[in-house]
């Protein structure tokens, strides 16, 4: 009896590090490869506005603000839906703003786990990072929905983040994954 090993092949997959690239302009498409439709994930790079009243990276962290010049808006495409959060690059970690809506009711029953998976797949695939942090709004987050949304992260392998980490404000929940 023979038995063959199966040959291994080396797979090659194209990393186009955006923390070290900078483009030529400030919009980033990347084509959305498992999506059927002509959709493309955009991400828009700007120069963050210190001590602006919607400035996401002083809001939510006081000591990681002075080193973060520039910022991220990322434009996903999932299940028909735009969906768009901020982020940043700081040392090898992502960090980003949740992709939740106001009322997270908006989101139909299959719709938020692709949305956060295409997130993680940007994050692992563009960044050359190790560490994927979303920043979670607690005013977004009643205490009757809360709990649903943090198991929706943790059941998609997010744990969450110690406050003492990154000594974030009180008013959001980090949540981590390891790329």
């Amino acid at each position: 009896m023979i038995i063959a090993s199966p040959a291994k092949k080396d797979l090659a997959i194209p990393m186009q590090v955006l923390q070290s690239a900078a483009p030529a302009s400030d919009d980033l498409h990347i084509p959305h490869e498992y999506c059927g439709q002509d959709h493309e994930d955009v991400v828009t790079f700007t120069k963050r506005d210190f001590g602006a009243t919607n400035d996401f990276v002083g809001t939510v962290f006081g000591r990681l603000s002075r080193d973060v010049d520039r910022l991220m808006l990322i434009k996903v495409y999932e299940s028909n839906r735009l969906v768009q959060c901020q982020a940043f690059i700081h040392g090898n970690t992502v960090f980003l703003t949740s992709p939740l809506m106001e009322n997270s009711s908006n989101w139909n029953d299959g719709e938020f786990q692709p949305c956060i998976t295409r997130l993680i797949e940007l994050a692992e695939e563009k960044t050359g990072c190790e560490y994927l942090v979303i920043a979670i709004n607690r005013k977004s987050c009643t205490n009757s929905n809360s709990n649903p949304i943090l198991r929706a992260f943790m059941y998609l392998g997010f744990q969450m983040v110690n406050p003492s980490v990154y000594n974030q404000s009180s008013d959001y929940i980090l949540v981590g994954y390891e790329l």
